[in-house]
């Protein structure tokens, strides 16, 4: 019994002691393992600028109407890949239609009205013309009865012609006189009959201008009928239906581009290694074991707080300094990897200095 006592305890150190090795050795691998994840943490940040503050980013441009009415025909399906031009929306036109034949008669009326100045005026012209030779005609009577006053005067004071000859060979000249005076008058009355008449002209080109004016937009509101891609990308969720009331400027369906980038916000005071033209790689949370490279193409003129509805003001109340982050512009050099990605996913960019 002694001495199987005396033999256990031996035991039992020696079991202590391999623990007490391997926990030793756990530890100093783990100080090695820290040492150099932290020496490599180091050497990595000295030559590298990284954020993954950054998402992919594509323009989506919202399709408005522009005209009220019901929905006609809805010409997509969500997530469908559309080219400009397309046809998206079809939109009730006979409201519009109507509206631009009545403008089209409106317009036929006022170029009629635009034909019969126009015919007044040379018309009117065309009288002066007749009146001009007419005076021409009084202008030669009048001479030929002042000569012939004269002859007779003369003759009358030698007694060789009756005070009565006389007398209606003076009437015949006044009489033509008078009717030269009258001619002169009806020409000028002609004149003015003949501005007025271009003047109506001008103001029936007026109106006629405004019909045809008229006319143009009411086909530019009828064009708005149909609704169209902006440029080719993909349709966004279907919120319409055929039968569906709707209001102008209200957005009918939602256009992502095919274009895509990254827009990375590095923080302002990693922005002194940070280039337009240099390299940088690119992790797409999505795809791990994926890496995408692109370039830097632009750095913003402003903090994204600046560009906020209502930007920090520090000039009242109290200030608190926050590090502001600047977002950066990044295209892809390699596009033919990016057919999967989608804006809005998360990335982490990094840029070597």
């Amino acid at each position: 019994m002694s001495t199987t006592k005396g033999s256990a305890p031996i035991k039992k150190h020696k079991h202590d002691h391999l623990l007490d090795n391997i926990f030793t050795a756990f530890a100093w691998a783990l100080v090695i393992a820290g040492t150099i994840g932290g020496i490599w943490f180091l050497v990595f940040n000295s030559k590298n600028e990284e954020t993954n503050d950054a998402q992919i980013d594509q323009y989506v441009t919202p399709v408005a109407a522009r005209v009220n009415g019901y929905v006609q025909e809805v010409r997509y399906h969500e997530n469908q890949f559309v080219h400009k031009g397309d046809t998206l929306v079809i939109i009730d036109k006979s409201e519009y239609l109507i509206r631009l034949k009545r403008a089209l008669a409106d317009e036929a009326g006022a170029g009629q009205n635009v034909i019969t100045s126009q015919s007044t005026r040379q018309t009117v012209a065309g009288n002066v013309d007749v009146r001009k030779a007419q005076l021409e005609a009084a202008r030669v009577r009048v001479w030929v009865t002042e000569q012939e006053y004269n002859r007779y005067k003369n003759l009358l004071l030698d007694e060789s012609v009756t005070q009565q000859q006389f007398e209606h060979v003076k009437a015949q000249y006044d009489e033509a006189l008078a009717r030269y005076t009258e001619m002169s008058k009806e020409i000028n009355l002609a004149n003015l009959s003949t501005n007025e008449a271009a003047t109506k002209i001008a103001s029936a080109q007026t109106l006629a201008d405004l019909k045809k004016a008229e006319v143009e937009n009411a086909a530019l509101y009828l064009s708005y009928t149909v609704v169209t891609a902006p440029y080719d990308g993909w349709v966004g969720r279907k919120v319409i239906q055929n039968g569906q009331l709707i209001k102008e400027g209200q957005t009918l369906v939602s256009v992502v581009s095919r274009e895509k980038w990254v827009t990375a916000n590095f923080k302002e005071t990693q922005l002194q290694h940070l280039v337009e033209g240099h390299l940088v790689k690119i992790k797409v949370d999505a795809f791990e074991h994926k890496i995408f490279t692109g370039r830097i193409t632009s750095l913003s003129p402003a903090s994204g707080s600046r560009f906020s509805l209502l930007p920090p003001d520090n000039s009242t109340g109290n200030f608190v300094k926050i590090e502001q982050r600047i977002p950066v512009r990044i295209d892809f050099t390699n596009n033919e990897d990016i057919s999967l990605l989608r804006a809005g996913m998360n990335v982490e960019v990094i840029s070597p200095n």
